[in-house]
């Protein structure tokens, strides 16, 4: 008789528990923990109330951009289908190629950079959508005094007072296609098409010879 009373308290004591709900928290409770509380009670009384009226679609894309994840995602799927090249060889429309007024390969990348690249690529990728063979031909000038301040910049004073101009040629010449990879990875990561494995780089003897 004892253990059946103690079990009728116990459930009479559970289903006032859910007719009441909760014992509100104590004034003395933590900020955060009263916080938390009402979000939850405001969440749960908004759910109640609109949950049947809103009809949202059921996707598995999400809302968030997830930028630096997303990013080289679609730039490697772009590579492993060779989106670029395969535009450029089966578009039906005519051949559009755009040559790169050649940035100088002395230094990492700032906004002027930046601004250059997108509205090229800007062009030349509305050309693909237009159905054309559109070709963006990247290039890089290494020569001329803003590379060899670098060079300069870079070395001891004793080691420039020893320095000759053939030196000063090689060293600047290193330097520059040194410049031109770091370079080359920016833009690739920055999302712009081109031909970036053939680039023409005015310190090629062809293209000296050209000139």
């Amino acid at each position: 008789m004892l253990a059946g009373a103690r079990l009728l308290l116990l459930v009479g004591s559970a289903a006032a528990f859910v007719a009441r709900g909760p014992a509100p928290l104590s004034p003395h409770a933590p900020a955060a923990a009263r916080s938390g509380a009402v979000l939850a009670k405001k969440k749960a009384e908004e759910e109640g109330l609109y949950s049947d009226t809103v009809s949202l679609p059921q996707t598995s894309f999400s809302q968030r951009a997830m930028a630096a994840t997303r990013e080289p995602e679609l730039q490697q799927f772009w590579s492993e289908k060779r989106v670029y090249e395969r535009l450029c060889e089966t578009n039906p429309g005519e051949p559009f190629t755009l040559h790169d007024g050649p940035p100088y390969a002395n230094g990492d990348l700032h906004i002027g950079h930046a601004l250059n690249k997108v509205l090229k690529d800007v062009i030349n990728k509305y050309q693909l959508l237009r159905g054309r063979k559109a070709r963006f031909v990247p290039g890089w000038d290494c020569h001329g005094l803003p590379i060899e301040l670098k060079v300069l910049q870079s070395m001891k004073s004793k080691e420039r007072q020893a320095l000759t101009p053939i030196d000063l040629r090689k060293k600047a010449a290193a330097f520059a296609r040194d410049t031109v990879d770091k370079q080359r990875a920016s833009f690739q990561r920055w999302g712009v098409w081109a031909d970036w494995s053939a680039p023409y780089l005015t310190l090629q003897p062809e293209y000296e010879a050209a000139q």
